[in-house]
């Protein structure tokens, strides 16, 4: 108790002589401002069902380009593009699905290398309203040493005001050129309308 009160009375004065110093330069302390890097938009509404398949076994992933800002992209289910592939997996974020979840997405283009700071996504909810559901959506990111996956699954939440599944990834990874979407065999098969992945333009430190 007593080390953690210390701190917190020496934090305050510490600021108090910088403050001091930058008043008797006669200039104004610094502000930190976090740059807001690009935000890459994948617009997914002309697909059948308003959306691409996610959930219960299907998956998806795509390439991210940085001179495309805006895509709108019209994708079939078990349609394997170069930018874009969506597929039926027998895979979820369960351990050990490492090698199905990559096997699909192999064939995926080179795409433009970024620091992917978070992945929000937007969902078309199930039309069965009785229906009841858990579950969430982890994911898999490509760098120049191949596929690197993060299966522990973020919680899916329904937004009752815009009638939205909404989701978002924490992903804090550079050299990131492609990324898929894994979603839990608890989630029941809906549309993903539309992906913002936001990118930053230099690696940031992170504390954990």
């Amino acid at each position: 108790m007593t080390k953690l009160t210390s701190r917190r009375v020496a934090l305050p004065a510490a600021l108090t002589i910088v403050a001091g110093l930058y008043a008797q330069a006669g200039a104004a302390p610094p502000t930190m401002v976090l740059s807001p890097g690009k935000k890459l938009a994948f617009d997914f509404s002309n697909s059948p069902n308003g959306g691409v398949p996610a959930g219960t076994f299907n998956n998806f992933g795509f390439v991210l380009d940085l001179n495309r800002l805006e895509q709108k992209l019209t994708v079939k289910s078990g349609q394997q593009r170069k930018d874009v592939t969506a597929t039926f997996d027998y895979a979820d974020c369960s351990r050990n699905q490492e090698a199905l979840l990559e096997q699909t997405v192999n064939g995926l283009a080179p795409g433009t290398a970024a620091f992917v700071d978070y992945v929000d996504i937007e969902m078309i909810p199930t039309k069965q309203k009785d229906l009841i559901w858990s579950g969430g959506v982890c994911y898999g990111f490509r760098t120049s040493s191949g596929w690197h996956w993060n299966l522990t699954s973020t919680p899916l939440t329904y937004d009752a005001k815009a009638n939205l599944v909404r989701g978002r990834i924490w992903v804090k990874q550079p050299d990131v050129d492609a990324l898929k979407l894994v979603f839990d065999y608890s989630v029941p098969t809906q549309s993903v309308r539309s992906v913002q992945v936001t990118t930053q333009p230099v690696q940031l430190n992170i504390v954990k």
